[in-house]
């Protein structure tokens, strides 16, 4: 949600600057130029409800529809072309002796092109609920669109290893990665950026997540360095 407010933010004075860059960690010490686009799709089914004991056949379970269809959605996903879908919550009923009358889902997708973000939409649409008396409504929300290294990063990633070279790293990689993020904006829009040019370290999200203190040094000569270079034609 925090994307809905800072997106415009991001996008408006990234058109002022001459690059973006965008201290995330590092991809065990690359540099990110490509990151997928997200969402978080919000499934709702609404069935019938009816005693569970009593009378059980006038009931449409909204539970079961939505079962079904966090399968059905799972086959949607195509690792291949880099689409992931995750169900992560669901929650639904009322009552343990009643049919369930409604049941939701939310749900995780990642893509890597604008393409499988069309044709994840067209097919999650399409999954329909194996009892006609249920009813499925699926909430389209893409937060990020996918970053890639575009024409105007490419040269800002060529400058950033010439730094590295000059600070005597022999060579500085860069990393596409499944992880959505604010770069994603700066991208769509064909600017110059780089992320991960932050902390080297591991466990993203997790508890345990930590940084190598040893190599903050390092990337902040690094970070210091290309900021330089970027600032001579300003000053030249």
């Amino acid at each position: 949600m925090l994307a809905l407010a800072s997106r415009p933010v991001i996008e408006e004075v990234a058109r002022k600057v001459d690059a973006t860059l965008v201290l995330e960690p590092t991809a065990h010490g690359a540099v990110k130029t490509a990151r997928k686009g997200s969402g978080i799709f919000r499934v709702t089914a609404t069935g019938v409800e009816a005693h569970a004991g009593l009378a059980p056949q006038d009931g449409a379970s909204a539970i079961t529809a939505l079962a079904d269809f966090v399968v059905a959605a799972a086959a949607v996903a195509a690792p291949d072309k880099g689409t992931t879908i995750n169900t992560r919550l669901i929650e639904g009923g009322s009552a343990t002796n009643v049919v369930a009358g409604r049941a939701t889902a939310s749900v995780d997708i990642r893509v890597s092109s604008e393409s499988e973000q069309v044709r994840v939409d067209e097919e999650l649409d399409a999954i329909r609920a194996g009892d006609p008396r249920v009813r499925i409504d699926i909430d389209h929300s893409w937060n990020r669109p996918p970053m890639t290294l575009n024409a105007a990063s490419a040269p800002l990633l060529d400058l950033a290893r010439e730094v590295a070279r000059e600070q005597g790293r022999d060579h500085l990689p860069d990393a596409s990665v499944g992880g959505a993020g604010d770069a994603d904006f700066v991208s769509a829009l064909g600017l110059p950026v780089l992320c991960g040019m932050g902390a080297v370290g591991d466990g993203a999200h997790a508890q345990g997540e930590f940084i190598h203190p040893d190599t903050v040094p390092t990337q902040t000569a690094l970070v210091a360095g290309l900021l330089r270079r970027l600032a001579e034609p300003l000053r030249g």
